[in-house]
């Protein structure tokens, strides 16, 4: 009788547990696809971009949905975007991606990337780059967009 009630008590918990990690994964992945939505919205009301080739977000002193695509001529653009603003550059002009990735690896060879978004703050444009060192912080490492300088970098240390 114990053994069959240890049982069915295990089988609610599980059951309990994976429609709570269902509705948390659904809300999760309906939130990024309402985000991802409206700003589709926006580049379609607000912008020449004819083809989205990503959507990110820039998190700093203001917020931005950051969309990397192509302009109707097929300049590579991007442009930074909330309900109410909307900046522009190109992106034929700044250094690329791969160029960061280079330059941060090179610098922190222990680190690992986990993020690198086009950032703004105050009409200045960079490469925002978020790495996890071996000693489990974050780095937040700036390079000028169009130059590839080494403008700011942050480090998180971890509370305990």
């Amino acid at each position: 009788m114990a053994v069959r009630m240890i049982v069915v008590v295990i089988a609610a918990l599980v059951i309990v547990g994976t429609g709570f990690t269902y509705h948390l994964a659904s809300s999760v992945v309906g939130a990024r696809s309402n985000f991802d939505e409206q700003v589709m919205q926006w580049v379609e009301e607000r912008t020449t971009i004819t083809q989205v080739d990503s959507i990110d977000e820039y998190r700093g002193k203001q917020s931005y949905a950051v969309v990397l695509g192509k302009n109707k001529v097929g300049t590579p653009v991007v442009a930074w975007l909330t309900d109410k603003t909307a900046a522009f550059d190109r992106m034929d002009r700044a250094v690329p991606r791969k160029n960061v990735e280079t330059a941060v690896l090179k610098s922190f060879p222990e680190a690992t990337i986990t993020h690198i978004v086009p950032g703004l703050e105050n009409e200045k444009r960079f490469w925002e780059v978020t790495l996890k060192d071996k000693d489990g912080r974050f780095r937040y490492v700036h390079y000028d967009l169009f130059s590839g300088a080494l403008l700011a970098s942050y480090v998180l240390s971890p509370t305990f």
